[in-house]
């Protein structure tokens, strides 16, 4: 298909082996998503061809980030920023794959990295004959695409344990961030001797302490009033329709606290409407999308306390969202589901404040602990920062990812 375009395609040799690197989104948009890509480009680069597969972005080609590699280019360009720009892409992306699997196919890699699991697509490539590493497992697609009610919930499992059926019969690795997510994998059919666990990774120098004063004088929300925060891509399973429901009372309660709420690209319209239902226009702001990290970072400084939220779902449990690592990394207080995984960072009264899992009581007391606490609160906030740095370190989770790909390769040597 001529839309399809390989580009620096000098960087493919047959020297070395030959990694493909699958996404849907252009390598700067990635980085946004993986902070530790380029580390792990690094790590990669160092010992295999990487062929970078994926559409074009919004954002400006980075030079520095794509050096080394080659690149498969994807007919379409994706705005992440946009959700039914990514809805609409993610539909051009099913049609096109036929044509990428050929592409690839074509290229002869010797390993598969695939970043971003979409339904079928791990299946599909694994078909080739490709060793194949699936990462990102905490993003259960079917149940984001289907888990919108009780039914779509259970076909969206019976459909990923079909998936999971099939990385088993290609024997190839797949990729959790904590253990409660490995159990949570295995519960669902993964093989258990195929499971790796590798740590997610936070991004360096982007989220930290600054002054926002402006930036909360700007929202209208004065220094008489306790702000508490959320941010990331909206949607229903991440439990934003609870939190809205929870800030009801809690607004009730404590009429100088107000709920902000950043970012947007899914659900933004869906929450508003929530927001008004529950009649508390007043006591949250919501921002809509921040173009740069650097934003979102600084109107987390503007709020007192910071919240990292899933409710207690087949889906939420095992992961560490984001927001967690965000949160931590600007030493403000962070108010945690318990739920595992979360739990496995999170350390109550320790570097945050765990609450009990879809427990109104235990969100609200949490919240009133620390604002009532606000020296504890202080130095709990502190150490979290240390505690991102003690669990997200991007040149590990690069060096097992290089273990991983090195286990794959030893898999189709000749024995000697």
């Amino acid at each position: 298909m001529s839309g399809f375009q390989l580009l620096q395609a000098e960087n493919l040799t047959r020297r070395r082996p030959r990694v493909v690197y699958l996404h849907r989104y252009a390598p700067e948009d990635e980085r946004i998503q993986f902070s530790g890509m380029e580390a792990l480009l690094r790590h990669l680069l160092e010992r295999y061809d990487v062929l970078y597969v994926g559409m074009q972005g919004h954002l400006p080609v980075d030079p520095e980030l794509r050096k080394g590699l080659a690149l498969l280019q994807v007919p379409g360009t994706v705005d992440r920023r946009n959700g039914a720009d990514k809805l609409l892409k993610l539909g051009l992306y099913y049609l096109l794959f036929p044509w990428i699997r050929r592409k690839i196919a074509a290229l002869r890699p010797d390993v598969l990295m695939c970043r971003e699991p979409l339904p079928l697509i791990p299946a599909a490539m694994s078909r080739l004959g490709i060793p194949a590493l699936v990462a990102s497992v905490s993003d259960h697609w079917w149940a984001i695409l289907l888990g919108w009610n009780p039914l779509g919930k259970r076909i969206a499992r019976v459909l990923e344990r079909r998936d999971i059926a099939q990385w088993n019969r290609a024997r190839a690795l797949i990729v959790a961030n904590t253990v409660a997510e490995k159990n949570i994998m295995v519960s669902h059919g993964a093989d258990p001797g195929l499971m790796r666990l590798i740590n997610t990774t936070s991004p360096e120098n982007e989220f930290f302490a600054c002054d926002a004063a402006d930036v909360r004088q700007k929202l209208g929300l004065g220094p008489e009033l306790k702000v508490f925060a959320t941010h990331g891509t909206i949607r229903p399973g991440k439990g934003y329709g609870q939190l809205v429901g929870w800030w009801k009372d809690v607004s009730a309660a404590h009429p100088d606290w107000r709920l902000l709420v950043i970012g947007g690209a899914g659900g933004e319209a869906w929450l508003r409407h929530k927001i008004r239902q529950n009649g508390i226009e007043n006591s949250v702001v919501m921002t809509g999308w921040l173009p740069t990290h650097g934003d979102v970072n600084r109107y987390l400084n503007a709020a007192d306390v910071l919240l990292a939220l899933r409710r207690k779902s087949e889906d939420n449990e095992g992961i560490v969202p984001s927001v967690l690592y965000h949160n931590l990394a600007t030493g403000k207080p962070t108010v945690v589901t318990g739920l595992p995984g979360l739990a496995e960072i999170v350390r109550d009264r320790v570097d945050g404040f765990l609450f009990e899992p879809d427990d109104y009581a235990s969100f609200k007391s949490t919240l009133e602990y620390v604002v009532e606490h606000p020296d504890e609160a202080a130095r709990v906030g502190r150490s979290g920062i240390g505690r991102v740095a003690e669990c997200f370190d991007p040149d590990r989770c690069a060096r097992l990812h290089v273990d991983a790909i090195e286990e794959l390769l030893a898999r189709s040597k000749p024995p000697q």
